[in-house]
């Protein structure tokens, strides 16, 4: 039976995902949960996390008037009945017009047959000195880049159940798809945008959610497409990892 990981009690988990919540459409009476966790690529340093963080819908929209201003870091250490907020992080500047100009980058998923879908990844560009870059771990990529192997144990990172206690769960790694990879068993809410890392502590991935035809398993976004993302150019990237043949 899979559950938690032994050494997850010796390791120091907590430092490597970090818990963020978002309020939907701007309605501060409801929000969403979430995770995300610190990368530096060619020297620049982002925050990364799940598009439906911001767009909580299956397929993250290009429109940007259904995404809130802001995400919300939560203090990790905060009691799960009085979550503590640390600061909001704006997703968009404004334009001359007052149109939102997002900070993050992201990429176009033309791939879904919908217009206007975007991949359900985001970086936000983070400073050297952010108060994040001195309390978690910074991945380095491609250095620290996992290899994906098909059946090997690697633990999902996230920030479920009595949010925001940390989760360090096993899971077993299983189809590669390119820029899609898969385990199981599948997630819970809050796990999405947490990092995937393997027993020495590479990072294989990002967790997006459950699968959606493969009942039991979850969907990370691999650190092929987080570098790809890295580049992007108003959603707009020649390095998006094309699709395997799966690995069964």
């Amino acid at each position: 039976m899979v559950g938690p990981i032994s050494y997850g009690q010796v390791v120091n988990f907590n430092n490597a995902v970090i818990p963020l919540l978002a309020f939907p459409h701007g309605n501060v009476t409801q929000h969403v949960i979430g995770s995300g966790f610190l990368v530096r690529i060619n020297d620049e340093l982002f925050l990364v996390t799940v598009a439906h963080l911001g767009d909580h819908v299956r397929m993250p929209r290009l429109d940007w008037s259904f995404w809130p201003a802001t995400i919300v870091l939560v203090n990790r250490d905060s009691d799960p009945n009085e979550v503590s907020m640390v600061a909001e992080l704006s997703l968009f500047d404004l334009g001359p017009g007052g149109e939102r100009l997002p900070r993050f980058k992201y990429a176009h998923r033309p791939e879904a047959g919908v217009p206007g879908i975007i991949q359900d990844i985001i970086l936000l560009p983070i400073q050297e000195d952010d108060y994040m870059a001195t309390l978690y771990r910074i991945f380095d990529l491609p250095a620290e880049r996992g290899e994906h192997e098909f059946g090997a144990t690697v633990t999902m990172l996230g920030r479920r159940n009595e949010f925001p206690e940390l989760s360090a769960v096993q899971h077993t790694l299983t189809i590669q798809g390119g820029p899609a990879r898969y385990m199981v068993p599948e997630g819970q809410e809050g796990d999405s945008g947490g990092p995937v890392v393997t027993a020495r502590g590479l990072l294989i991935g990002m967790n997006v959610g459950t699968h959606k035809q493969l009942p039991g398993h979850a969907m990370l976004i691999s650190t092929e497409a987080i570098e790809a993302v890295a580049t992007s150019v108003d959603g707009n990237t020649n390095d998006w990892p094309t699709a395997e043949v799966p690995q069964v």
